[in-house]
């Protein structure tokens, strides 16, 4: 079984199969958001049953997104430093200081990956 710690993947690179953690449930915050620091690089970011592998830092100005904003009903997670917004399932940028695209895996009901995006 893969742990946490095992987990690691190269910036850039598609998260395979055996670098994603055994499908287990996350600790809930109160609105039912889950944010988890896999390792340096990546989240595990649990929403409305759904669950996404994203990079760990915004593009912008290398925020820590674990301390970030996750709108529930939207699907985004906003950067703590300065307030730019993606979306979870695509990882489009949606406001915020141009930064582009963040890097997020959506992951599927069985805990496999879909391509990185």
């Amino acid at each position: 079984m893969t742990t946490e710690a095992d987990v690691a993947v190269a910036p850039g690179a598609a998260a395979a199969v055996g670098d994603v953690p055994a499908v287990q449930p996350l600790p809930r915050r109160q609105d039912g958001v889950s944010v988890r620091q896999l390792n340096g690089d990546l989240l595990l970011v649990e929403v409305r049953g759904q669950r996404f592998l994203t990079q760990a830092e915004c593009p912008h100005r290398k925020g820590r997104l674990l301390f970030g904003y996750v709108n529930d009903r939207k699907l985004r997670i906003t950067c703590p430093l300065h307030h730019s917004t993606f979306e979870l399932t695509t990882g489009d940028q949606v406001s915020g200081p141009v930064c582009g695209s963040l890097k997020v895996t959506p992951l599927t009901g069985d805990g496999l990956p879909y391509p990185l995006r």
